[in-house]
Formats: C-alpha cells, structure tokens, sequence
C-alpha cells in the first residue's frame, strides 16, 4: 500500500488533473464512471483505499490521504486511470456535429442526451474544449464510451456527409429558418450546435442543406445544452 504523498507513481496521477499531461490516459473520479470504463474495456488502472470495489488485475492500494491527494477529493475510495477512446468514421444515422463549443460541461450533458435519445455519433471541431476535462467525464454518464465521438475538420466532414446521404441542419437564425416542428424526419440526419456565444459559423451554415431554430417564448436563446436535448428527442431514433 502506498501512503507516501511524495511517491513518483501518486504524481504521475494528479498530473493527469491537467490537460498537458493527459497524452494517453485521463483520470476518472467517478465511481459509475470507473464501472463503465472496465465494462467497456478501458480501465487502466484502479486506485482504491480500504476494500477494493472489484477486482482487476492493474489494482493499487493506497492510503486514504494518497486518494485524496490524486483526486482531489475526500469522498472516494476509488479512482480510475481510462485510456483515450478510439475514433472511427462509423457515423450511424444520428449525428450532432459541436462547433467551437467552449464548456466541457455542455459537452459532456450533450454525450448524456445522445445517449438518452438513440444519437449515434458526436463530431467536434478541433476548437472545442476537452472532454477529457472531469466537468464533461463526470456529466456524460458513460457517453464517452458508448457514443462514436471525434475530432474533424467540420466543413469538410459536413460535405461528405451530405454526399454520404445525410441531411444537414444547422441551428440558428436566418431568413430562410425553419422551425422545428417544420424539418422532416429522414433515415440519416446531422445537425450543427454552434458557440455558445458567437453560435454557428458562417460557412458551415451555407454549407448546411438547411437551418432551423426552436420556437420560443419570451427569451432569444437556449443554453446550447438544452438546446441539443430538444432537437435529440424531436428526431430521437
């Protein structure tokens, strides 16, 4: 058991609290998080203090004040080590494409809303926060291993979308905007969540076959977040 708050190993873990460190693996403090992690088959390593949660052959003990320390945390017994998920081309007919998203928490509430609503596939543009930042990892609930999620350059993936079969909506307003309510259901569906402050760009919103907004009372905008759920559950599979 390691109870040493100067031990190599319990750096190297809080470390991976920062982005520059996380060039293979990030950390999980969350125990739900740690169980989907080892059910989908990238757990690491398992950290945990008194009585080991399950067993896993990459375990190490430590002290209570050593897991505090690497999670910065006093209320866990565990903590996991995750290996970066993999990225395919794989899209599935369900696709929300994240444009310079800034709050790993918006991003990490819209992995869980995928989830919920049958999305398959996320993509972000290389601008958007990390959502290896424990805000997304701890409000995805497992979307970050369940959903296809990656990293492109946007213009052109929205091309080959469309010339895959996929209709295109951006979110936004213009003259041509439909309401919600208005755009048909197809098989293969994309739709393009901008900036939480500055909203789509411009370009993908001319290369989109179409834009569409939610109609609201009283207020202009929704957080992007929320926005995401509505749109999920309207074209939900």
């Amino acid at each position: 058991m390691i109870t040493s708050l100067e031990n190599k190993t319990v750096k190297e873990l809080t470390k991976l609290h920062q982005k520059k460190y996380r060039c293979s693996s990030f950390l999980l403090c969350d125990p739900e998080m740690v169980e989907a992690a080892r059910e989908h088959g990238y757990l690491k390593q398992l950290v945990y203090t008194g009585e080991i949660p399950f067993e896993f052959e990459n375990s190490l003990e430590v002290s209570q004040e050593v897991l505090n320390k690497i999670s910065k945390r006093s209320d866990l017994n565990c903590v996991g080590v995750s290996a970066m998920i993999k990225e395919n081309d794989d899209y599935g007919n369900r696709v929300m494409i994240l444009d310079h998203l800034q709050d790993p928490l918006n991003i990490g509430r819209i992995m869980e809303e995928a989830q919920l609503f049958g999305f398959d596939s996320l993509i972000l543009s290389e601008e958007c926060a990390d959502i290896y930042n424990e805000k997304c990892i701890d409000s995805c609930r497992g979307g970050i291993y369940t959903l296809n999620i990656c990293h492109k350059d946007l213009l052109n993936e929205v091309r080959k979308l469309k010339q895959a079969g996929y209709t295109v909506y951006a979110t936004g307003l213009q003259e041509n905007t439909r309401e919600l309510h208005e755009v048909e259901s197809t098989e293969k569906m994309a739709f393009i969540l901008g900036n939480e402050g500055s909203g789509v760009s411009k370009q993908l919103m001319q290369e989109a076959d179409g834009v569409m907004k939610i109609d609201m009372r009283n207020i202009d905008s929704l957080n992007v977040g929320m926005a995401s759920a509505i749109i999920m559950y309207r074209f939900r599979q």
